[in-house]
């Protein structure tokens, strides 16, 4: 071996024992004599001065981890800030207490009305084209990309001089955890949005243990009168889509699934007795409409007025 190969490794056993030699000092001598020990051990695999090249290499992966976590959580709450477009809308990040009451609100409100359905069926979409103000034009400008919630969201709505809070739920929640989390008697409306263009289903689940839920409590079907219920609209969104099914259908086919889900009640030996319960008749006391990003006047007619939807009454 020439002399100018020697001299890179010559380099760098100096530079590392420089910094050996200044940080022993500072060491314990219980860690010095560790590192003369393991040092004679790992030069052959490591180069010289070992545990100053293991410990310096552990350390700029530690530094450039960090940087690369700093740099995410910069990068995750500018997109966070992008998104709110309205400054209406709010997130409650209480999973266990979606429903404060008023005093603890940044703001007062009269009423609370209540999205809820499976994921991916268009809550959160329908969520920001209702806390537009009515008769924006941005809704029909463009249309807003929303993900998957994770997370409660929290908007207001000012019909006729009150204020009603608008909160749309996640809905890998399910039917069951929202029933649990969320007093209906603190609901005044409720929607349930159904993805026209897939199984009614999943859907169909929400409804039943919305249902079941208040015919518990006594009454008799889900728009109970002189009763804390709520009141229930199904709102069959993305109708505009080519692959939607007529409401009429979708009707049908959740009243099938509201019959045999109360027959695997019955057959699991529930507490109730969901089998002699007219679900024709119950769900023909619910309003049921179409609505679409581009179209979502049924639903907010409902939202702010508690009555059903004129595009629903034909049905």
């Amino acid at each position: 071996m020439t002399g100018s190969e020697e001299q890179p490794n010559e380099d760098a056993r100096l530079f590392q024992t420089a910094v050996r030699e200044s940080l022993t000092p500072y060491l314990p001598p219980p860690v010095v004599k560790a590192v003369r020990a393991i040092d004679p051990i790992l030069e052959p695999l490591v180069g010289p001065e070992a545990s100053v090249t293991v410990f310096g290499s552990l350390l700029v992966a530690w530094i450039f981890y960090q940087l690369l976590r700093i740099a995410m959580d910069f990068s995750s709450g500018s997109s966070a800030s992008l998104g709110r477009k309205n400054s209406a809308i709010q997130e409650d990040d209480r999973d266990k207490d979606i429903l404060p009451s008023g005093a603890e609100t940044s703001r007062p409100f009269d009423g609370t009305v209540l999205l809820c359905g499976p994921s991916l069926g268009g809550k959160t979409c329908l969520f920001y084209e209702l806390t537009q103000p009515r008769g924006s034009n941005s809704s029909n400008s463009w249309t807003i990309a929303t993900v998957r919630s994770i997370k409660s969201n929290t908007g207001f709505l000012e019909p006729n001089g009150s204020v009603l809070r608008l909160l749309d739920t996640p809905g890998h929640w399910g039917p069951q955890k929202l029933v649990e989390v969320v007093p209906l008697r603190e609901v005044q409306r409720l929607v349930v949005v159904v993805d026209s263009t897939q199984p009614v289903a999943p859907a169909a689940d929400y409804l039943y243990a919305i249902l079941t839920s208040t015919i518990q409590r006594g009454s008799g079907s889900s728009h109970a009168n002189g009763n804390n219920d709520p009141a229930v609209l199904i709102a069959c969104h993305k109708g505009d889509h080519t692959k939607a099914k007529n409401p009429r259908r979708i009707k049908l086919q959740l009243r099938n699934e509201l019959i045999r889900l109360s027959k695997l009640d019955e057959a699991g030996g529930g507490d109730d007795t969901d089998g002699g319960r007219d679900w024709e008749g119950i769900l023909n006391n619910i309003p049921l409409c179409s609505s679409s990003v581009s179209d979502s006047n049924a639903v907010r007619e409902f939202c702010e007025t508690g009555r059903a939807p004129l595009a629903s009454k034909k049905r």
